[in-house]
This record gives C-alpha cells, sequence and structure tokens, in this order.
C-alpha cells in the first residue's frame, strides 16, 4: 500500500499541489483523474522523485520512505511510465534498459538484459524482441519497451532484483490503437494480481471503468474525491473532475454543399514502391468546404505518408496533389516535436506563425504589447492554465500545452484544418471544446482534415469517413454504414473489389440516392470525371 499525506508543490509561487493525501492499496489498480493542470503528473512525479514536494510524507507499505530522485524510487520497487516515452531510436530494447538503468560506467552484460527483458515480458504474455532496433517498433511496440523499463526497476547493477510495488502509469493509452488499449489493460490487471499497485492516469474514462478498483480525482491541485469505482457513475466523475456537468452538442453529419469549392484533391498518389516501402497505393479523395472529412485507419498503415504530403513534407512518387491556396492550421500527432519549441515561453509559442504579420510587428521590430494582448485573449478564450505567459512552455502540463497549439492554430478564418489526434491527452472538457471548435471551422467554410485514432470522437464529428488500411484508402459509407463494417475495412478484411466492399458500397449508393437523387447523380458524374475520386 502508498500513502501519500499532506503533498503540497508550488512552482514560481503558483499551488500545483494543495496538501493532497491519497492511499492506493496494493492489488489495485487506483485511477488518478482530473482535468489538464490539475495536479495529477505533478503528484505522481512527487512520488517517481522527480519533483520535491514542498510538505508532506510518502509511506510505503508501512513505512515511511523518503524519495528524493528516481534512482530512490526504484530501489524501492517504484516504476513510471511518461506521457512522452524516453527512448533512443537508434539503439537496440536491450540497449535502452542498459542506458536507463544500469549506473555508473561498465561493460553491458547484454545477455543479462536480454534473459530480464524476455522473462518479463513472458510474464505479461508479450513477444518482445531484445535485439530489435527501437526505430523499426511500432509506437505499441515502444510503449511496451517503456513499461517493461519501469518494470525492471531492480536493474541497479547488483544480482539482487527489486520486484516491482508500485507502477505509475501517465496517459499510457494515448497513442495506442484499440487491440493494444485490450493488450495492456489485461497487463495492468495481471500486474495488480502479483500484488502491484498500478496508478493509472486517464482522461479516457471507459477505460477508467475497464480496470480501475478504486479513483481519486484532483481538481485545480486539491484532492475532491477519493473511493471505489464500484457505485460512482461516469457522470459523477465528471462533474467531480470539472465542478459541474458537461454539457454535449449534438450534431449531426452533413455532406458538403452542392457546388462547394474543393480544399484539397488528390488523384492516383502513391507514396514508396521501387523497392521502398508502399505507404500510400493510389489514393484518390476529395475533400471540400463545408466538411470534416474523418481518416480511420490501425496506426501505421500510411497515415503519416498521407498527412506528410498534404503538407507538403514529402512528395509523391505518383500522381497529383492538388491544395486550395491560402493559410492553413495543422494540429500535428506530436505537439513537443512538431508544434511548439519548449525552451520558448508560452507568448512566443501562441505567436510563431503570425509575428511577422501586420499588427504585431511594426518596421520589422516586434510589437511586443500586441503580441501580449493577443496571448492573453488566446489564453483567456482557450482555458489554458500555467505558470504565466513568460514562463517555458515545458512548464506546461501536456494537456495544457496541446491546448496552446489548438488555440494558435484555430484562431482566424483558415481554408483548410489538418488535424491529427488533436484530443491527444486532454480532458473530458477540453476534448468536447476541441471538437466543438473543429465543427465551428467547418461551419465557417473551412475543409476539415482529421486523422483520428479514438474512432468514438471520429464518427462523432465527421461528415465523412475514410478508412485507411495498408496504405489504400476507401470510402466507408459512413454514416449509413455500423461500426463493425468500419472495422472490418480498418483491418483490412473489406478491401476494394470484395464482395462485402462492393456490397457496402451499393447500398450506400441507394441510400444517397434515395436522399438526394440529384446529389448522387452528381457526385457519381464527378466521380467518373475524377478517377471515383471519394
Amino acid at each position: 500500500m502508498i500513502v501519500l499525506s499532506g503533498i503540497s508543490k508550488s512552482f514560481a509561487g503558483i499551488p500545483a499541489l494543495n496538501d493532497v493525501s491519497l492511499t492506493a492499496r496494493a492489488g489495485t489498480v487506483h485511477g488518478v483523474l482530473g482535468e489538464n493542470g490539475a495536479g495529477k503528473s505533478t503528484l505522481m512525479n512527487v512520488l517517481f522523485g522527480l519533483v520535491r514536494s514542498d510538505s508532506g510524507t510518502i509511506t510505503l507499505g508501512g513505512t515511511p520512505v523518503h524519495i528524493t530522485s528516481p534512482a530512490d524510487a526504484r530501489r524501492l520497487g517504484i516504476g513510471m511510465v511518461h506521457q512522452h516515452f524516453a527512448l533512443v531510436p537508434t539503439l537496440t530494447v536491450a540497449d535502452n534498459l542498459a542506458l536507463a538503468l544500469q549506473p555508473g560506467l561498465g561493460r553491458v552484460d547484454r545477455g543479462a538484459w536480454r534473459a530480464r527483458i524476455t522473462a518479463e515480458a513472458a510474464r505479461l504474455r508479450w513477444t518482445v524482441d531484445p535485439d530489435a532496433c527501437v526505430a523499426d517498433l511500432t509506437v505499441g511496440q515502444q510503449q511496451r519497451v517503456e513499461l517493461l523499463k519501469a518494470l525492471v526497476v531492480g536493474a541497479d547493477g547488483s544480482d539482487q532484483e527489486v520486484k516491482t510495488r508500485v507502477l505509475i502509469l501517465d496517459e499510457p493509452t494515448a497513442v495506442l490503437t484499440p487491440q493494444e488499449v485490450d493488450e495492456l489493460l489485461a497487463s495492468l490487471r495481471t500486474l495488480a494480481a502479483d500484488g502491484a499497485t498500478v496508478l493509472f492516469i486517464s482522461h479516457k474514462l471507459a477505460e477508467v471503468e475497464r480496470v480501475c478498483d478504486d479513483v481519486s480525482v484532483l481538481r485545480r491541485g486539491r484532492l475532491v474525491h477519493s473511493g471505489p469505482l464500484a457505485g460512482t457513475t461516469r457522470e459523477r466523475l465528471v462533474e467531480l473532475m470539472i465542478g459541474g456537468a458537461l454539457s454535449h452538442a449534438v450534431r449531426q453529419a452533413q455532406p458538403a454543399a452542392v457546388g462547394a469549392p474543393d480544399r484539397v484533391r488528390f488523384a492516383d498518389v502513391s507514396v514508396g514502391g521501387r523497392g521502398a516501402p508502399l505507404q500510400l497505393d493510389r489514393v484518390s479523395f476529395t475533400l471540400r468546404a463545408g466538411e470534416i472529412v474523418g481518416i480511420a485507419g490501425v496506426d501505421g498503415n500510411g497515415q503519416g505518408a498521407l498527412v506528410d504530403v498534404v503538407l507538403g513534407l514529402r512528395p509523391p512518387d505518383s500522381g497529383s496533389v492538388w491544395l486550395a491556396p491560402g493559410g492553413r492550421a495543422v494540429i500535428p500527432d506530436d505537439r513537443q516535436a512538431q508544434a511548439l519549441v519548449m525552451p520558448f515561453s508560452l507568448i512566443e509559442n501562441l505567436l510563431l506563425t503570425r509575428y511577422r504579420q501586420p499588427g504585431f510587428s511594426r518596421h520589422g521590430w516586434s510589437d511586443y504589447p500586441a503580441w501580449r494582448a493577443h496571448a492573453s485573449a488566446l489564453v483567456m478564450a482557450n482555458d489554458v492554465r500555467g505558470p504565466g505567459l513568460d514562463a517555458p512552455v515545458a512548464a506546461l502540463s501536456g494537456g495544457n500545452q496541446q491546448k496552446a497549439v489548438i488555440a494558435r492554430e484555430l484562431h482566424g478564418d483558415t481554408p483548410l484544418v489538418i488535424a491529427v489526434n488533436p484530443t491527444r491527452g486532454l480532458d473530458v472538457g477540453a476534448t468536447a471544446a476541441v471538437l466543438r471548435r473543429l465543427g465551428e471551422a467547418r461551419d465557417a467554410g473551412a475543409g476539415v482534415l482529421l486523422v483520428h485514432s479514438d474512432l468514438d470522437e471520429l464518427l462523432a464529428v465527421s461528415d465523412r469517413v475514410l478508412v485507411i488500411a495498408s496504405g489504400r484508402l476507401v470510402d466507408s459509407g459512413w454514416p449509413q454504414c455500423d461500426r463493425a463494417h468500419l472495422g472490418r475495412l480498418m483491418l483490412g478484411a473489406a478491401t476494394p473489389g470484395s464482395a462485402e466492399h462492393q456490397l457496402g458500397m451499393d447500398r450506400l449508393d441507394r441510400d444517397r440516392l434515395d436522399m438526394d437523387p440529384g446529389r448522387a447523380g452528381a457526385r457519381r458524374s464527378q466521380g467518373e470525371s475524377q478517377g471515383n475520386v471519394p
């Protein structure tokens, strides 16, 4: 059992934790919930020794402990998996664990590391190659490596191995496919059955309900609830997290208006081949003004290449791409690597795309009062919480970093929005706000291309859903098809040309014809002229 008592912590005079006391039982999965910036990660970082609290005590198994560093935590059997991976892509799995866990200088006993990794993976019924290069692993496989790194906490250079007593996971499912999520949650139950205490930070309440025994809820640095999950409804958890009920604006999928201008056109676009792995295979589609087109698929089926081509980061090897002139808003998959300059201040990051525009500079000189006024308005409108405008954006929680990116990118009118997993790491309230903002951009005339690994959220806002599998893109028929058909398309079981897919498309054509004969005919004619562009 782990007991945290009276934990308080402030940064630059701003309280992050205020007298938090939490007890997590051995042999259970304990959910730690709260809005972005509520203090969840800070509390867990205190437990793991990454942050020193201003006051409070920690007791492990009835014994008071003093944790001043991650090394102290590991010696006590405490491991942690962070939101952002800390792996060296060019090293093997075994070398990554040795680099992180073997103290001092000296020879790396790769045989011992391989044996330890294989044994720990077998306990969780995983298959992990210790000699595989991390760069060649999928995101889900890299997540397993991070978990193994947290579980092999006894790797301190001695022969005595410390059993994992506490495992902390900070948003561990944010980058996983549904199947990988299922496997991870099953592994957490295995660890709990072995007597470990699993602390599970998540914004996905459906996963919390599936795996957790107890939950604690933080709001603005204070503990507002702690107890068994049984008997606590999802609505009650949301109320505890945000301090009130969450309103859901229900919107219906709608096709783009007849004659709406195109924003993006792909025609027979391929990436790879001729000796290189084929990432896109003759992809054709059109994105029009006033619609949200969702791209569904299991990660690693060509989504990255598709987005790179749209953004002009890589040219297609064959086929043609046309983009409407004008600006574009981009919410990338990796906010820290692709959207933010982490040492820069929040105000500088909010102005990254606008600092040279009229109103923000005069005769080549930056107008800092205008910067501050603009940044303040964005922070207020988007509820971005942090130490202040002048603090480095690295000081913000992951969710508030994401809100800063969205605040910057979705401000103003833009003809094209490209959003990749835009709600990753966001709490339920912020997630609803982002999905609403995407709808508002669509209603203002933008074409929105939404690539999202969360199928529920994708279906909730998309007007059309295209499915990508093995680099091929097909129209799913949503919203006239069901989720089972989508799942089969995502797994490649209903491929273009198959009887099942043709049946689905025939049904879709009949439904569209029944709803609007003129539009259906116009779309078929357009498809014939553009090579069956979805």
